[in-house]
């Protein structure tokens, strides 16, 4: 055997070292993934001319499947602007949306005209993977 003399440690006889680097950072646990998830925008134009109290307080939002014809209001406050992001959709699935205006004095207008979005579906997941252990 060789003698190594590292000047700081003395000698070493027949040992070898190994150093190890610790990576900055921690490591975490992935989550089996859900598939992408997807969000519908929608955008509209103020009514012109207002009508009701002249004053616009801002717009409610109704979804819809597209099988069926019952609304469901998605803000639970008035929204104030031009768009709206609705992040609560599933993919493969297709929802009509409506918007109304609401005046100062809280009177509400007919919904607009319905405007249908289709959500992508996400790609089918591969087969189970097969595994060998020897």
């Amino acid at each position: 055997m060789r003698n190594l003399n590292f000047p700081a440690y003395g000698s070493v006889r027949g040992f070898l070292i190994a150093i190890a680097f610790l990576a900055t950072g921690s490591v975490r646990a992935q989550a089996v993934p859900a598939g992408t998830p997807h969000s519908v925008t929608l955008t509209w134009q103020a009514p012109s001319p207002v009508g009701g109290s002249g004053t616009i307080s801002g717009y409610n939002i109704y979804r819809s499947p597209t099988s069926s014809t019952s609304y469901a209001k998605l803000n639970t406050a008035l929204n104030a602007w031009l768009t709206y992001t609705d992040s609560s959709v599933s993919a493969g699935t297709s929802y009509s949306y409506c918007v109304s205006t609401v005046d100062s004095l809280g009177a509400e207008s007919v919904c607009s005209a319905p405007a249908t979005a289709n959500v992508p579906s996400n790609p089918n997941a591969p087969s189970a993977p097969l595994i060998t252990v020897k």
